[in-house]
């Protein structure tokens, strides 16, 4: 696949779902104020984005067969692609590094992602994208791959605000996968298609 992979951030979720979108239409999801998370509660396996405002929001995240409360690590390549990885076992780094390298050719396509500000958000679906009732938002920092799964956050959850030169990303998505008898991981990818 591309890479290098850098590691350049963490989201923490207790199962919810996360939103990839355009951090421009971030305001126009409401899924605490409004209930817009009902919205995204019925869909299933097949269904990768759901609209806000003007634009779409890609799913990440919530399978659960990986784990229920964890971290999901999330990724930037040199190419511009985005990698999101849900990972168990008891070699957390090389898990992770696994699931990056796995082929891409057996995952589900999902819906392409649009991206026009040139910033791409992530924050979980059940909070609203701005205002009161919203996460923070950390800026993506190149670092070390964690060296072990780790801890639940203290204090702040933030979700995750990452520069892109890209406009356009094909997404793909792999559920559960089993790399051993001890050791899983689920991963969603953004793959650019066009420059700004």
């Amino acid at each position: 696949m591309r890479g290098p992979w850098v590691h350049v951030g963490q989201l923490w979720t207790n199962g919810d779902p996360f939103l990839a979108v355009d951090a421009s239409l971030r305001d126009a999801w409401r899924g605490f104020s409004d209930n817009q998370y009902d919205d995204i509660v019925d869909l299933g396996p097949e269904d990768t984005s759901i609209p806000v405002g003007a634009g779409w929001a890609a799913l990440v995240g919530a399978d659960g067969v990986v784990r229920d409360d964890s971290w999901m690590e999330v990724f930037q390549a040199e190419d511009g692609g985005i990698g999101i990885v849900q990972a168990s076992g008891p070699d957390y780094p090389r898990v992770l590094t696994e699931a990056l390298r796995h082929p891409d050719t057996d995952d589900e396509d999902g819906d392409p992602l649009v991206v026009r500000s040139g910033k791409l958000a992530l924050f979980s679906a059940a909070c609203d994208g701005t205002g009161a009732h919203s996460q923070p938002l950390a800026p993506a920092r190149p670092g070390p791959v964690p060296p072990a799964h780790g801890r639940p956050p203290h204090g702040d959850d933030p979700g995750l605000l990452i520069s892109t030169m890209y406009t356009t990303f094909a997404f793909k998505v792999r559920w559960y996968t089993r790399l051993d008898d001890e050791s899983c991981f689920a991963r969603w990818l953004l793959t650019p298609a066009r420059p700004v």
